[in-house]
């Protein structure tokens, strides 16, 4: 682990395997993580680079130990140096994007979109061109109205005369309608009160199940509305479907870091009180170096349980994690050792940028990731 005391001499060692940073990137990650660290008063170390188009992420990290298995929180800066908090997005939405778009390299603009959902953005709207056409109506229309107008004289006209013939008519019905209604009133009180006695009664007995009615009207109103509510849930989550770089940035070097960044299996250790605590690493000779059983996943082993640690009866647990030697595919871990035998390389064929170094029988170690963020798809079938 490359924190500030062993920056330099970690990075030493990793040039013999071409991953190195330049003088000027040295300089400036230096200095990023010495204000990082005095500002969140953790102790920080690198992670690594992830390449970009314009501008390249610097990535570290420190230990957050509220849990009990530590994790990584991560910080990145571009060539400003100046680190920021890089914050989580909606992981499973951007692996679904990471599967149709493989091969997608970052750009170095951390509030740059990735992905957007709305798929008619940069689409223009066609333009019809109608203008001749709208001028020739417009005479057309102007003809028409002019031919109205007279017909409109005419009529009104003929109208007058017939309306003088029709008042004297009116007038002439008017007084027999007159008689016959007085005979009709007397008549229709008569009904009025028969049927006011059968009303009363018939209110009594649809009243209650107006009241039933309304009943279901109002549960069927509130099923509606709880409906409604649900979809505006269902929308509420999928309103934000604008995935920007920084988010990409997140889940890329999370999983790269869960997938391949390795430590010996005898460096950390569970104690008796359910603590897990980096212990004293003296190294592997070369033989124990040259077996991937040797080298594990620093993640939240799969199958560790609670009831498993107490079923121990050893003082402290030191070979809990995730073995890398059941990785599938099974040959995507290669280990090289240099001439002079004293230093072994181990790299990851999934993510050709990640590298891991140990000088044999000592505590030396480091892993350092440099590359473009782009796990090789290709792997299963290049692998013999």
């Amino acid at each position: 682990m490359i924190n500030l005391q062993t920056l330099d001499f970690h990075l030493t060692n990793f040039e013999e395997s071409n991953r190195c940073f330049n003088d000027d990137e040295k300089f400036g990650i230096l200095y990023g993580m010495t204000e990082l660290e005095e500002h969140i008063n953790k102790e920080i170390y690198l992670w690594g680079k992830i390449e970009g188009l314009e501008y390249d992420y610097y990535i570290t990290y420190y230990f957050n130990q509220e849990n009990f298995f530590p994790t990584k929180k991560f910080y990145y800066c571009t060539n400003d140096y100046v680190f920021h908090e890089m914050l989580k997005g909606n992981d499973d939405f951007i692996e679904n994007v990471e599967r149709k778009l493989p091969f997608t390299f970052f750009s170095g603009y951390p509030q740059r979109i990735f992905y957007s959902k709305d798929k008619t953005k940069g689409q223009k709207k066609k333009v019809t061109g109608g203008d001749d056409n709208d001028d020739s109506d417009d005479d057309e229309d102007s003809e028409d109205n002019e031919d109205n107008e007279d017909n409109d004289d005419n009529d009104d006209n003929e109208d007058n005369d017939d309306n003088e013939d029709n008042e004297d008519n009116d007038d002439n019905d008017d007084n027999d309608d007159n008689e016959d209604n007085d005979n009709n009133d007397d008549n229709d009180n008569n009904d009025d009160n028969d049927n006011n006695d059968d009303t009363d009664n018939n209110d009594e007995i649809q009243s209650d199940s107006y009241n039933r009615k309304g009943k279901k009207k109002k549960g069927h109103r509130n099923n509606l509305y709880n409906d409604k509510n649900i979809d505006i849930k269902k929308k509420k989550k999928y309103e934000k479907q604008n995935i920007t770089e920084l988010e990409r940035l997140s889940y890329t070097v999370r999983k790269i870091d869960e997938e391949a960044f390795i430590i010996p299996y005898n460096s950390i250790k569970i104690t008796n009180n359910l603590e897990m605590k980096f212990c004293h690493f003296t190294g592997f000779n070369i033989l124990d170096a040259l077996k991937l059983t040797s080298w594990v996943h620093f993640r939240y082993p799969k199958n560790l349980t609670y009831d498993k640690i107490k079923n121990y009866n050893s003082f402290f647990l030191n070979n809990f994690l995730d073995s890398i030697k059941s990785d599938i595919p099974s040959d995507i871990w290669n280990i090289k050792i240099n001439k002079q035998l004293n230093k072994i390389s181990i790299l990851n064929a999934l993510y050709p940028g990640y590298i891991f170094y140990h000088i044999l029988n000592t505590p030396f170690y480091a892993s350092l990731y440099i590359g473009t963020g782009v796990s090789n798809y290709d792997l299963p079938f290049l692998l013999p």
